[in-house]
């Protein structure tokens, strides 16, 4: 027969393998558990990008009203100009809903295409001008602010001077 020590001893050993053992199953799940959540964070990211990047065709079609009812306001009667105050007040409320949740137009505030945050369309000379200077940006790109990225590339008209040596 064993001592009493020893026969404790004995069940306290098995008692801590198997609490070792459930402490090691434990933190798998836990592991496991944390990389679900960050793939669900992920996929519902994704679909929300995706959602306001389908929201960018209605503020590009809200800017395209507004910059057509704009160049033709003086031959505009009462109704139309009305039409275009309440264009324009829509087109504010969308923007400011953007700007709540993070979603802002992409700023070049040196003036130059940043490759990046932009697609060429088109390039221009001027030797005035320093080259991978924007000309004009046709569609506006937007950023998401709060995790860094590019919901979509604007698209941009910039200045190349292409020296040709002969």
């Amino acid at each position: 027969m064993l001592p009493a020590y020893q026969y404790l001893t004995a069940i306290m050993g098995s008692e801590k393998e198997q609490l070792k053992k459930k402490l090691i199953d434990f933190q798998q799940q836990i592991a496991g558990l944390k990389l679900d959540l960050a793939a669900q964070a992920g996929d519902r990211q994704k679909r929300e990008n995706e959602f306001f990047t389908g929201l960018l065709d209605i503020m590009d079609a809200f800017e395209l009203i507004e910059d057509n009812l704009e160049s033709k306001k003086e031959s505009l009667d009462k109704p139309a100009r009305m039409l275009g105050k309440n264009i324009r007040s829509i087109h504010k409320k969308l923007s400011r809903y953007f700007n709540s949740v993070g979603i802002s137009p992409i700023a070049f505030e040196d003036g130059k295409a940043v490759m990046e945050q932009c697609k060429v369309l088109e390039t221009r000379a001027d030797p005035g001008q320093e080259d991978g200077t924007l000309f004009k940006i046709v569609k506006k790109g937007y950023l998401n602010t709060r995790d860094g990225t590019i919901l979509r590339k604007a698209e941009v008209i910039t200045i190349r001077n292409d020296v040709i040596e002969r």
